[in-house]
């Protein structure tokens, strides 16, 4: 397996990126190929997956039915038709740890920092599997410094690697929708504003202060993905997470958040949540747009816009 370290690390610092990239969840599985110099995408595809063939999780075994997800991702690189075979690849949050630790200073010995990094890891996750990896990006400020650490199970990432492995397929960089999506709030005029991932088995919040990564917090809905759970419960945990969410940064960190922006790759079925949102919230809400000479449905441009946030 190629070095998965270094590959989260290029995600977080690098801006050069392949133009194929997939974006992998419980229910749909994702792909663009995008045109860096013309600033749009050529092809792209969405296809529902059935229950049963992807699980995610950051402990135990992703990709059920291996023989039916190979099947749809054939179909999609199709679709796309493209030369390209290295490629990024956006993986279920469930499947990455995230925290955002705090420091007064960091050392500038990176084997000094990498050793406090990991003995405030052991505080935060006393039991460690051994295929444990972490990636981490280091953004500093006046008050101190703050980093993005990421965890994942090496036998995770490469139950991944080995499926794209089959079409010939090379994964060049490894990312997660969340931080994605932050690239969208570059022209938001707020300092400080919340990002809600909101998929069809779970809810990210991503607080960005003064154009930083200050909170992330991951929340499996409470109900059944699988089953279906009814819209209006789904929503009403939405809400309570992003109102105590917002709590948190004004209470705990000092930051009045400004704007709420929500991507949600739930079906139009589920409800109109962003309505839900606005009614709730006493914050701006607003859905995560963009415009590109390739004009994408308003489902399909929710579903996509991790995959374009991470090019933009």
């Amino acid at each position: 397996m190629a070095d998965l370290i270094h590959k989260i690390k290029k995600y977080l610092t690098e801006p050069l990126l392949p133009p194929l990239s997939f974006l992998f969840s419980r229910t749909c599985l994702g792909g663009i190929h995008y045109s860096a110099k013309e600033k749009t995408i050529d092809a792209h595809f969405i296809l529902p997956l059935s229950a049963g063939l992807l699980e995610p999780s950051f402990d135990k075994k992703n990709i059920i039915n291996g023989r039916a997800l190979e099947g749809k991702l054939r179909e999609g690189v199709h679709r796309l038709g493209a030369a390209d075979r290295n490629v990024l690849l956006l993986i279920p949050e469930a499947c990455l740890k995230v925290f955002l630790l705090a420091f007064d200073n960091l050392p500038s010995s990176i084997k000094e920092r990498e050793n406090l990094i990991r003995w405030r890891l052991n505080k935060l996750l006393p039991l460690q599997p051994s295929d444990l990896r972490m990636s981490y990006d280091v953004m500093t400020s006046e008050g101190g410094a703050k980093i993005i650490l990421v965890l994942a199970r090496a036998a995770v990432i490469q139950e991944y690697e080995s499926l794209l492995a089959r079409l010939d397929l090379k994964v060049k960089v490894i990312g997660l929708p969340s931080l994605a999506l932050m690239n969208f709030l570059k022209q938001e005029p707020t300092k400080n504003a919340l990002v809600a991932n909101i998929e069809a088995d779970s809810i990210s919040l991503l607080a960005v202060a003064e154009g930083r990564a200050a909170l992330y917090r991951f929340k499996p809905f409470l109900q059944d993905a699988t089953r279906g759970a009814l819209s209006a419960q789904k929503w009403e945990q939405v809400v309570t997470e992003v109102q105590n969410t917002i709590q948190f940064m004004e209470d705990r960190e000092q930051k009045k958040i400004g704007a709420v922006w929500v991507r949600s790759a739930l079906p139009i079925g589920e409800g109109d949540g962003l309505a839900i949102l606005k009614e709730k919230l006493s914050v701006p809400v607003k859905a995560l747009d963009f415009s590109l000479p390739r004009p994408l449905s308003g489902e399909d441009k929710q579903i996509l816009s991790p995959l374009v946030g991470q090019m933009i």
